[in-house]
């Protein structure tokens, strides 16, 4: 490998930094609760349709 194709190889300048490295707050996540709750009606509504289909 040449020297100037090593160099294309890495990372280079265009690395990503987290958001706290950024300065930036967190994401706003769901409450544990609440994706148990959008998948519990989720599943039911699949097995209601699975239910009709047959």
């Amino acid at each position: 490998m040449q020297e100037c194709e090593r160099e294309e190889a890495g990372r280079g300048s265009a690395s990503r930094a987290s958001r706290r490295v950024q300065g930036l707050p967190p994401k706003e996540a769901k409450s544990l609760d609440e994706v148990k709750r959008e998948a519990r009606k989720t599943n039911a509504a699949k097995r209601k349709a699975a239910e009709e289909k047959k």
